[in-house]
């Protein structure tokens, strides 16, 4: 039987404009009436659903206000005339929600040039930490949220995560091995049916920078395999997981009950950090298991 095909409805409401561009709702609402800035649809309660083509009318938006033009100035322009000021005036040096949202803009439009000229540019005005730190992971992160409410493609999300991937992989192969047997190895995985390796690439670039021994198994990585890697690694370990969908709401202790109880010994020590555990109190981690609010709280933790 042929596959169903998955239908992503490119429809988003204020709420989520507001999410995605930074720009309030009270704002875009008035830009909309004052200057017609949006074309929405309206159900049959009067509610408001925006297209694609709002979306990037906001991004552009945000982005020609902060080269100087006035909203009203922004409004007279044409969809495509927008496009080009972007593409032919946009400065070289973005504040942080400035470049943000140009690569925001860039993974709705599949624009590579856009994608890589505002990475190499801020990457040149701040450093590469700040780069992936300030403008990937939150992109990320928000690119994730919307894929799983249906309201972006996987093609989007894939489109960045895999220019992402390739600046992690790129910057980590220009690193030595890491050489310092004072510390415990680090060990980064991701549990079965987890995917998004890419916190996972930057604690693994972190600690090839300060020198800390690691071994990289990657996504998916059953339990199991975890316990025959440490059956053959005799000396203090640090399991390290970035935990983004898995697993699964309800599911979370049950997990990390196993997880000691398969590696029960004393050298053992787990780290995690990511939205999955974030509303796990702490009092009720199993014991060696430590949960850190964001990447490199757990980094200054396992590092120092």
């Amino acid at each position: 039987m042929p596959r169903q095909p998955v239908y992503y409805s490119e429809r988003f409401s204020i709420k989520d404009l507001e999410l995605f561009s930074g720009i309030k709702a009270h704002t875009i609402r008035a830009w909309e009436r004052r200057h017609g800035l949006l074309k929405p649809s309206r159900s049959k309660t009067n509610i408001r659903s925006y297209d694609m083509d709002d979306l990037k009318t906001i991004l552009n938006t945000s982005l020609l206000l902060k080269e100087g033009m006035s909203i009203s100035e922004i409004a007279a322009l044409t969809g495509k005339q927008r496009e080009e000021k972007i593409k032919n005036e946009i400065s070289r040096q973005l504040d942080k929600d400035s470049a943000l949202n140009a690569l925001k803009l860039a993974t709705v439009t599949y624009d590579e040039d856009l994608f890589e000229r505002t990475s190499r540019n801020y990457r040149v005005d701040h450093g590469f930490e700040a780069l992936v730190e300030n403008l990937f992971l939150p992109l990320l992160n928000m690119l994730g949220l919307l894929w799983q409410a249906s309201a972006i493609c996987p093609a989007q999300e894939h489109f960045s995560s895999n220019l992402v991937r390739q600046k992690l992989i790129s910057a980590i192969d220009a690193l030595p091995y890491g050489s310092d047997d004072t510390r415990p190895m680090a060990v980064l995985y991701l549990p079965e049916n987890e995917i998004h390796e890419l916190g996972l690439l930057y604690l693994q670039y972190h600690l090839r920078r300060e020198g800390r021994r690691s071994i990289y198994l990657g996504e998916s990585v059953p339990i199991e395999d975890l316990g025959g890697l440490a059956a053959r690694w005799t000396g203090p370990l640090d399991i390290c997981s970035v935990l983004t969908i898995y697993p699964r709401t309800g599911d979370e202790m049950t997990y990390l009950n196993r997880l000691v109880e398969y590696l029960p010994e004393p050298r053992i020590r787990f780290h995690f950090c990511g939205p999955v555990l974030r509303s796990i109190p702490e009092t009720s981690l199993p014991d060696r298991v430590h949960v850190y609010s964001d990447i490199p709280a757990l980094l200054k933790a396992i590092l120092h």
